[in-house]
């Protein structure tokens, strides 16, 4: 049937006419967010329209443009109805406000970020500049998201996943595919904060200007550092030099020392 106007512009709709926008920038909607807000409408209806779009091939159909999360969670609670307000704007306008409502109200993932500022960039050609300026991010921001699209799918895997983070992801953007893999080996295996790979990142990088460590000091070190279960580095000239080990708290280090008399 046709929708009916409730005032101000606000449609009710049936849920059946309404489908998700296939270039959603958010990909996994998280099951105990849905729950907790079907429970809300349940409780105090809709507080906030969804966003739609009319579809231009099937009449009186419509196509969600910001409020998937509370059409998903309204279907939930067993609406059968939903307000919404129809999008009389253009397509650039949409992708923006369906994008702007998910930065703001619950964040996606980095590389779901990342692919909806893309999509911005190739539908719309706008530059890291414009979307800085409507979404409220740094360009910076916005650039390195984009980049990290661009990773090997080893990496965007391991992100994605929740195994490393948007920082890690960033700092091994520097590096050459098989120094990424062997990095990421090493954020795993001795659990590397984002700046303690920043770190050994720069360290490794001013050590191959300097000096090419040799093969047996680096497969020492290599093992030291899972033996111990920290990050170890040894500085050798001719046969002399010195063993470090870093530790970030004063318990680490009592764990360290307690493995040295061990």
């Amino acid at each position: 049937r046709s929708p009916s106007i409730t005032g101000n512009n606000i449609l009710l709709i049936p849920l059946g006419k309404i489908k998700p926008n296939k270039n959603q920038p958010r990909k996994i909607f998280k099951d105990d967010s849905i729950i907790e807000l079907s429970k809300s409408i349940k409780n105090q209806g809709l507080l906030v329209p969804i966003i739609v779009n009319e579809d231009k091939n099937v009449k009186n159909n419509y196509t969600i443009v910001a409020g998937e999360r509370r059409w998903r969670a309204a279907k939930l609670a067993g609406l059968s109805e939903i307000q919404v307000i129809v999008n009389k704007g253009e397509e650039k306008a949409s992708s923006l406000a369906s994008l702007i409502e998910n930065v703001q109200r619950e964040d996606l993932s980095p590389l779901e970020e990342g692919q909806a500022y893309q999509n911005l960039v190739e539908k719309h050609k706008m530059t890291h500049e414009e979307i800085s300026k409507y979404s409220g991010k740094s360009r910076s921001y916005i650039t390195n998201l984009i980049r990290i699209l661009a990773l090997p799918k080893r990496v965007k895997s391991f992100l994605a996943e929740g195994k490393i983070s948007f920082g890690h992801a960033r700092t091994l953007l520097s590096l050459k595919e098989e120094e990424m893999n062997k990095t990421l080996e090493d954020i795993m295996k001795l659990k590397l904060s984002v700046r303690d790979t920043e770190d050994m990142v720069k360290s490794n990088k001013k050590s191959k200007i300097n000096t090419k460590k040799d093969i047996n000091i680096l497969e020492y070190e290599k093992y030291l550092s899972l033996k111990l279960g920290y990050q170890v580095t040894i500085k050798d000239i001719k046969g002399k030099g010195i063993l470090s080990v870093r530790y970030k708290t004063l318990e680490q280090l009592e764990e360290i020392v307690k493995l040295f008399n061990s």
